[in-house]
């Protein structure tokens, strides 16, 4: 899905994408955002309410490709 909607996103002039809304505490897709070229540029703290820990934060990632 990240490798098409990057592909997608240049093949339509994008400079740039951007993902509101990654659970910080999901390792694994953050990890796999970053192995994509994504970083953290923001945190939405308390953004969502996991059913174990809590409200828990949220990343806002960003990748330019311009």
């Amino acid at each position: 899905m990240c490798e098409h909607s990057l592909k997608e996103a240049r093949t339509f002039g994008f400079k740039g994408m951007q993902y509101n809304f990654v659970v910080a505490t999901n390792e694994v897709a953050v990890k796999l955002w970053k192995k994509c070229g994504f970083n953290i540029v923001g945190t939405l703290h308390n953004a969502f309410n996991h059913k174990e820990k809590g409200f828990v934060d949220a990343y806002i990632m960003y990748q330019w490709f311009g």
